[in-house]
């Protein structure tokens, strides 16, 4: 972990943090059932699931557009 950076705890249920999530997906493991079984998230009451799926998405390569509305084609002419 870098010097600076915070612990993200996203299943409390079980202690996992983003970092164990990030790990586990550079390991290989790519989808929310594989990160279940490997780390227990979701197995529990399930709140944190949303988060976690967040985690491999954002880990993943593929980026979100998520449209800034500053951007200048959302601006008025």
């Amino acid at each position: 972990m870098a010097m600076g950076r915070f612990v993200v705890y996203v299943c409390i249920c079980n202690a996992v943090t983003d970092s164990q999530i990030i790990e586990a997906q550079q390991a290989g493991l790519s989808t929310m059932k594989e990160i279940t079984e490997h780390l227990g998230v979701g197995n529990c009451c399930g709140r944190c699931v949303e988060t976690a799926e967040e985690v491999l998405a954002q880990n993943s390569g593929v980026q979100k557009y998520i449209p800034s509305f500053d951007s200048p084609a959302l601006v008025p002419a």
